[in-house]
This record gives structure tokens, C-alpha cells and sequence, in this order.
């Protein structure tokens, strides 16, 4: 890993539907998005923690805690519908403006607050031991039942049930389903060079065990995730 600086960027825009100004609720004591700044700040490979927010107050918070938020984000890219792929792409294009240089990015959303900084040290060792080329990414995952395997839709014309996965079931046994997994949106890491997103053909994994993959959507999921920091 040597030479291959890691910029964190972790996004927080001020709005939310699901569980309003959830970045800066306090949980176990501190603001949401602190528990992903902290354990950022502490990894041994991450160079620098970048925040991008819309949100005056979540900047302030940010910053507080060590982050760097050099810009807002413009509306544009912080609606309901804004793509975190076009912030990520918007950051490196201003990175230059700021004299900073980085080979690799890693996205830590702050609606994983269990995923501390051990967690991230081991993601990125095993993505540069796995990778072969620039265009190899990772994700974190949390694995899930295989029967899902089994899903079955319905053709809304004919009324016939088919496979979601589109296999034969007729004589599929579970012991030779194959393992399944589920993004739990804690951790991705990309090369910057030619970023285009985190999914495609070229993906690693990194799996996390379920009792730290929450990702919080609701005040059911925040609780959770409350009650566990503080045990």
C-alpha cells in the first residue's frame, strides 16, 4: 500500500425523509456522522477524511471532529434524488483546486456507525492483496440466506410464476445453492483514476458480520444502532 494515498469521503446531505437531520441525531452520545469521522481519522492508511455536505450546521459538526469540508455541495447535487456517484465525481474534479492529489478513494456513509476503523483497515488490506487492475473495486456485504435463491415472480400478463434468477428449480437442492450476499453500505473503495462507480464487473468483496452491517434508514434502525454503541 505504499504510495497509494486514500482519501475518505464521506457523504452527509442535510435532508432526509426517512429520519430527519439523521447525520447530526445524537447517538450514544455523539452526532451520527462523529462515529464514521472518528473512525476514519484512525485508520493507519487514510490520508485525509473529507465530509461533503449542503448543511452549514453538518459542516460545523464535521469539522469539529477533524473532518475537511473544503465546499457546500451545491443543490443540484443534494436532492432526493442526487446520485452519490456524480458528489464523488464533483469532489475529484475540485480536488485540483485545492492542491490535492489522491490514487484511491474510500465512500463511508455515516449510516453505518458500527463499522469502526479495525473494520476499514481490513478492507482496505484486502483490496489491494486481491486486486489486479485499476478498475477493480470492493463493497462491503453482509451475507443472507440463500433460499432467496428461490424467489419466484409474476408475469402480470400471464399470470405465471418464473425465477427471479431465471434457473430451474425443479431439482435444485439448498445444499447446492451458492452463498448469497447483500450491500450493507458501509465501505467502498475505488481507484480514482477513470472513476465510474463502485458496481460493475471487477468487484471484491469485503464481508462484514450482521451485527455491525446496520444501515440506518429509520428511528428502528437508529436505535439499534444506539443501543449497540453503548454496551
Amino acid at each position: 500500500m505504499k504510495n497509494n494515498s486514500i482519501l475518505a469521503i464521506i457523504p452527509a446531505r442535510g435532508g432526509s425523509k426517512g429520519l430527519p437531520n439523521k447525520n447530526i441525531l445524537n447517538c450514544a452520545g455523539k452526532p451520527l456522522i462523529a462515529w464514521t469521522i472518528e473512525a476514519a481519522s484512525k485508520s493507519k492508511y487514510i490520508d485525509r477524511v473529507l465530509v461533503s455536505t449542503d448543511a452549514e450546521e453538518i459542516s460545523d459538526i464535521s469539522i469539529r471532529y477533524g473532518a475537511w469540508v473544503p465546499y457546500l455541495r451545491p443543490s443540484y447535487l443534494a436532492g432526493d434524488e442526487s446520485n452519490t456517484i456524480d458528489v464523488i465525481k464533483d469532489i475529484l474534479l475540485k480536488l485540483k483546486d485545492y492542491g490535492e492529489s489522491y490514487s484511491y478513494i474510500i465512500l463511508l456513509q455515516p449510516t453505518s456507525p458500527l463499522r469502526d476503523y479495525h473494520c476499514i483497515d481490513r478492507a482496505i488490506e484486502k483490496y489491494f492483496s486481491v486486486k489486479k487492475t485499476d478498475l477493480d473495486t470492493m463493497i462491503s456485504v453482509k451475507e443472507i440466506d440463500n433460499k432467496i435463491i428461490w424467489t419466484l415472480g409474476e408475469n402480470t400478463e400471464t399470470n405465471y410464476l418464473y425465477s427471479h434468477f431465471g434457473i430451474d428449480l425443479s431439482n435444485l437442492r439448498r445444499q447446492k445453492l451458492p452463498r448469497c450476499f447483500l450491500p450493507n453500505g458501509a465501505i467502498y473503495i475505488a481507484n480514482i483514476k477513470n472513476f465510474d462507480g463502485f458496481y460493475g464487473s471487477n468487484v471484491f468483496s469485503f464481508i462484514m458480520e450482521k451485527d455491525i452491517s446496520i444501515d440506518i434508514d429509520n428511528i428502528e434502525d437508529f436505535n439499534k444502532a444506539s443501543s449497540y454503541l453503548t454496551c
